[in-house]
């Protein structure tokens, strides 16, 4: 596809993304996802900004600023936006992420990117990454949340949205994490989050499902441990602190 092709696609997509495609669902889900698997990535509010990049309708943003960061988010698309300042998330502003990072090189203390990344082509990809890490403090981390290749049922996530172009695994999120400069980095697995009855009795069936699938990579590939077999992964990479050399004398 060409550059003009593939920004008239996500042009057309996006100007509605919330009503043709994500819904207007509260923000419990999200709510129970970020206490588990984002806030426990996260350095402490005083360490500095945030910003959440692709924020859709704001809610990883509220949820910051409720726990005391100094948050922000950008989003592509102006319906998301509209419906951001609508439910009272003020610092959520319509445009291209990679202004708001080329602006602040060396500057937020934590960069979240949560069902982002797959939206990008390849290239777009490893750029974000760069991006991201020229735009953090030292020290600082990258939190993002992406499809999993490995997933048998990973095509639910990633051909659900016409907008999708790239998947992921632990492995190819760290071979662009160290592409970019980043310290280290670390994957998750991103399974059901159990807040009731009916939620637990799902938890304690992919457990069991979960467990065949890793059963099954570990015969295919003779690797025993690791596999992460959710729909989506968790990652998180960090920037190197800068070292201080002592002065000559």
């Amino acid at each position: 596809m060409t550059t003009a092709g593939l920004d008239d696609l996500r042009n057309r997509l996006y100007e509605a993304y919330a009503t043709q495609h994500v819904g207007c669902r509260g923000g419990g889900a999200a709510a129970l996802v970020y206490r588990r698997d984002i806030r426990p990535l996260l350095p402490a509010p005083a360490a500095g900004p945030v910003v959440d990049l692709g924020c859709g309708r704001g809610e990883l943003v509220r949820l910051l600023q409720a726990d005391g960061f100094d948050a922000e988010g950008i989003d592509i698309s102006p319906e998301q936006v509209a419906l951001a300042h609508a439910a009272g998330v003020a610092r959520v502003r319509q445009g291209d992420f990679r202004a708001i990072l080329a602006a602040q090189p060396a500057h937020y203390a934590a960069v979240t990117a949560n069902d982002l990344l797959e939206h990008l082509t390849k290239p777009e990809v490893l750029r974000t990454f760069d991006d991201v890490a020229a735009a953090l403090a030292p020290g600082g981390i990258f939190v993002g949340r992406v499809p999993n290749a490995v997933s048998p049922i990973g095509g639910h996530i990633q051909a659900g949205d016409f907008t999708h172009n790239t998947s992921f695994t632990a492995h190819s999120i760290r071979q662009l994490a160290a592409a970019a400069g980043f310290d280290s980095v670390l994957a998750h697995s991103s399974p059901p989050v159990a807040h009731g009855l009916a939620s637990a009795a799902r938890v304690m069936v992919w457990q069991v499902v979960s467990a065949c699938y890793r059963i099954a990579l570990a015969a295919e590939t003779g690797v025993l441990r690791g596999h992460i077999v959710t729909q989506n992964l968790t990652f998180v990479a960090r920037k190197g602190a800068v070292i201080m050399k002592p002065a000559k004398t």
